[in-house]
């Protein structure tokens, strides 16, 4: 009953387009039966609608679509039902009416392409686009295919857990699938040439680093001002804020002509790392270090990095510890104070 009921809805679907519509008609040599023919006015264009309920296997229904493709008919296979073999010919899943559906409802093997706007928060080319399912009653799905509004489309979708080779979808979904595939292309090669343009310019950056690090620690003057047994504590107490300010930009600007880096003192990064030092960053990458603590520091968590100080009592009292090779910078030359 369901089997009659559905080729029925067919035919008057098909008679609502403007077509056509006959039942059980077969063809010249006998070797395939249409369940519905749906032929053009002028009878150029035909359709073959097969409501197939009964089970059968992919390699069968793609042999009998190219039966109905050899004498020149198009087909399109009707299911009631998620078999294996509906996506892998033009095929549709339907669902009969229902208390809350009173017609009948294409519920599978439509599809449409859509594109989000780019989200300016990632820096995005292009927005997000993809395949997703659409529905519509068969009704309107039978007039569109006669008049080809939409047209069987091979791409691969899964649709509740089952995979779809083919969908039936519009010509503009198509073009804007094809063009977003190209757009997305070349927003990949796009990134991928920032990517190696970031590479080389972290190579050079790292090679000018060591190059640096190579250098010889400058050696101390004999004319420094005799040490203070308050050398010790005085590191540990806050310069006065105006002083302060001079040797942050005095440790930019060394670190500018140096290293040719415009760096960042992040003056609220509590890591011990630092041993109560302000990290210097270039970009998101630690780069130097702004007087660690020699009462805190940790050698080998500040291997790599430049070790600015205010001046050369300050990289003596870090010469003491500090392993062979590193970069110390006295921001201040011997002989000046910040406030000078």
């Amino acid at each position: 009953m369901e089997h009659h009921l559905l080729k029925l809805e067919l035919a008057t679907a098909i008679r609502a387009a403007g077509y056509h519509a006959e039942l059980e008609v077969r063809g010249p040599d006998g070797d395939w039966r249409a369940d519905v023919m749906a032929s053009s006015p002028d009878g150029t264009v035909r359709t073959a609608w097969e409501a197939q309920l009964s089970p059968i296997t992919a390699d069968e229904i793609r042999e009998r679509t190219a039966r109905f493709t050899k004498d020149g008919v198009r087909a399109c296979w009707v299911a009631t039902k998620v078999r294996p073999w509906v996506g892998e010919v033009p095929s549709i899943h339907v669902r009969p009416p229902d208390d809350d559906q009173p017609q009948w409802t294409v519920a599978g093997g439509l599809a449409r392409f859509s594109i989000e706007e780019p989200d300016p928060r990632l820096d995005q080319a292009i927005g997000r686009g993809g395949w997703e399912e659409s529905t519509t009653d068969l009704r309107s799905f039978v007039a569109w295919t006669l008049t080809g509004r939409i047209v069987p489309h091979r791409q691969g979708l899964y649709i509740d857990e089952h995979y779809w080779e083919g969908l039936w979808t519009a010509p503009q979904y198509i073009d804007a699938a094809t063009a977003y595939s190209r757009a997305e292309e070349e927003a990949r090669a796009e990134w991928e040439r920032q990517q190696r343009r970031k590479e080389i310019e972290r190579q050079r950056h790292e090679a000018q680093m060591r190059a640096e690090l190579a250098r010889p620690t400058p050696t101390v003057p004999h004319q420094h001002r005799p040490r203070k047994a308050s050398d010790e504590l005085e590191w540990e107490v806050d310069l006065p804020r105006e002083e302060r300010e001079r040797l942050h930009a005095a440790t930019l600007a060394k670190a500018r002509v140096l290293y040719n880096i415009r760096g960042v003192l992040r003056h609220t990064d509590g890591n011990r790392r630092w041993a109560l030092g302000t990290p210097l960053y270039a970009g998101n990458r630690p780069y130097g270090v702004l007087r660690p603590s020699p009462q805190f520091i940790d050698w080998s968590l500040l291997k790599g990095l430049v070790i600015f100080v205010r001046n050369y009592d300050e990289l003596r009292m870090l010469g003491k510890t500090a392993p062979d090779g590193t970069h110390i910078v006295v921001v201040f030359p011997d002989g000046q104070s910040s406030s000078d």
